[in-house]
């Protein structure tokens, strides 16, 4: 019999004790082997196989939302989003009014990682692509591979 409490099974499981702490709390663990003095204990050569199959999910918990604060707050850039199916925004704001805006949208073409992109300064919109319109890996601005239009020349 091997008995183990949370902190051992942070150690085992290489999960931080805190994260194990709150599946405790939402009852993704096995039952205890036994409670002691309040503080649930396994028998680690009896659940093992049960605590490894328990499925690690990095994303769970509630969503942090990225917000940077410069100067003292005189500079803030948001961040909302960050999802190839979603719409992803960035807000830079100086002394609380919007300075930049950019807003990263789905494109409806079949590839999933087009996107529409549309950028404002000072609320003028002053960029709005597709971005299934740009090969920037294999193309220059008049649509010939770089090496095709030099001939090799240097």
């Amino acid at each position: 019999m091997n008995l183990v409490g949370l902190k051992e099974l942070s150690e085992l499981l290489e999960i931080p004790y805190e994260k194990l702490k709150v599946w405790k709390s939402r009852g993704r663990l096995p039952e205890p082997f036994q409670v002691i003095s309040g503080t649930p204990v396994w028998d680690w050569d009896e659940s093992e196989e049960e605590f490894r199959s328990i499925e690690v999910n990095d994303n769970s918990g509630r969503p942090r939302k990225p917000k940077i604060s410069i100067a003292g707050g005189l500079i803030e850039i948001d961040v909302k989003g960050a999802n190839k199916e979603k719409n992803e925004n960035i807000s830079i704001r100086v002394s609380g009014k919007s300075f930049v805006d950019i807003q990263a949208a789905p494109a409806n073409s079949n590839n999933k990682s087009d996107r529409n992109l549309s950028i404002k300064v000072l609320g003028k919109k002053v960029i709005d692509i597709n971005t299934d319109n740009f090969d920037i890996n294999d193309k220059n601005n008049d649509g010939e591979n770089e090496e095709d239009s030099n001939n090799g020349e240097s």
